[in-house]
């Protein structure tokens, strides 16, 4: 009797042996830690596969859990304002509570290509004081892999579809495109010496139009004989229009004095001689006197670069724009065989 009862102690002990062994084994598989923690909340748009219980790691080495997945359906947070769609509740080990600043990146990542996912911390810069417990932070959405291959795949069903239901017109088009290019062959082989002939009229004609834009540059923009002769041109109207006014003046009183004098010298008719001559020489001064005034204003304007012989004579953009005609038949000789 006293034997029976010491097997049974005895497998009694040990089944209580091997489930102390077994329960310390799934702690330690769990990585079960009885550090303290503290609570953070990490938004995200969408967590991917990530599911409660998954670790959360910096650099690698575990500091966490992810204690719980709430959804929140877009609802604006009173906290941060903005719309939550999923919220994590996460647990980090009060030990690297320093080391996790309030500029730190939480994003979902996997172990290799296809391992378990879990939450990465970024710690941030040492600038920023330390996340604070409860802080409810921006998390970073894993890529969407399925969802691309999900476009992906619509993309290309429709494009397929469209090249199905279109194959007359595709081919249509391409059986253009193959005439139009061998007929542009053509055109060119038997037009080959007349091209060339043409290339060449337009390089000889922008090295003639390149030597005229420099001559009249420098005979009728640059020369300093033309500015000087303008000068003079406008102090010689300036000048005559000065003394013309005490001129014309000083003639109609003559002419008054005639005509007074007329009255009483000879018959009528040399009278009405006299007259009409003093009026054609009146005429004559005011003529002249319009006609320097007009000058004047010519010149006044050639020096403004006014006008079409103001514009060759002062504005320099006229050889500018000339030049670059040039450059541009050379470059486009096609442009002397028809217009865009």
């Amino acid at each position: 009797m006293a034997q029976e009862r010491s097997i049974e102690v005895k497998v009694g002990a040990l089944i209580l042996v091997s489930l102390a062994i077994l329960g310390a084994f799934i702690l330690v598989m769990s990585g079960l830690s009885f550090e303290k923690t503290y609570t953070v909340y990490v938004d995200f748009d969408n967590p991917g596969g990530l599911q409660g219980g998954a670790a959360v790691r910096i650099a690698g080495v575990k500091v966490g859990t992810v204690k719980a997945l709430e959804f929140r359906g877009g609802k604006v947070d009173p906290t941060s304002g903005r719309h939550v769609l999923v919220r994590a509740q996460v647990a980090i080990e009060q030990r690297v509570h320093d080391a996790i600043h309030d500029n730190a990146d939480f994003y979902v990542t996997t172990q290799g290509v296809l391992g378990e996912q879990f939450l990465a911390i970024d710690p941030g810069t040492a600038e920023h004081p330390a996340l604070a417990d409860g802080a409810v932070v921006k998390g970073i959405d894993p890529p969407r892999i399925d969802l691309f291959l999900a476009k992906a795949y619509e993309l290309l069903d429709t494009t397929v579809t469209g090249i199905k239901n279109n194959r007359e017109t595709i081919a249509s088009i391409a059986t253009n495109t193959a005439g139009l290019l061998k007929g542009l062959n053509v055109l060119v082989t038997d037009n080959k010496d007349r091209i060339d002939r043409i290339v060449s009229n337009v390089e000889e004609l922008t090295v003639e139009a390149r030597t005229l834009t420099h001559d009249a540059r420098v005979n009728y923009v640059d020369n300093p004989k033309l500015t000087h002769t303008v000068d003079n041109v406008e102090a010689l109207t300036t000048k005559i229009r000065d003394d013309a006014t005490p001129m014309l003046k000083d003639a109609r009183e003559a002419l008054a004095n005639l005509n007074r004098v007329s009255g009483t010298v000879g018959d009528p008719a040399q009278q009405e001689r006299i007259k009409k001559t003093l009026t054609d020489l009146a005429q004559l001064a005011e003529r002249a006197n319009s006609t320097i005034a007009d000058a004047q204003v010519i010149v006044s304007h050639i020096k403004k670069g006014e006008g079409t012989v103001g514009g060759l004579v002062m504005d320099e953009e006229i050889y500018d724009d000339v030049q670059e005609m040039v450059r541009d038949l050379k470059h486009n000789p096609w442009k002397f065989l028809w217009r865009e």
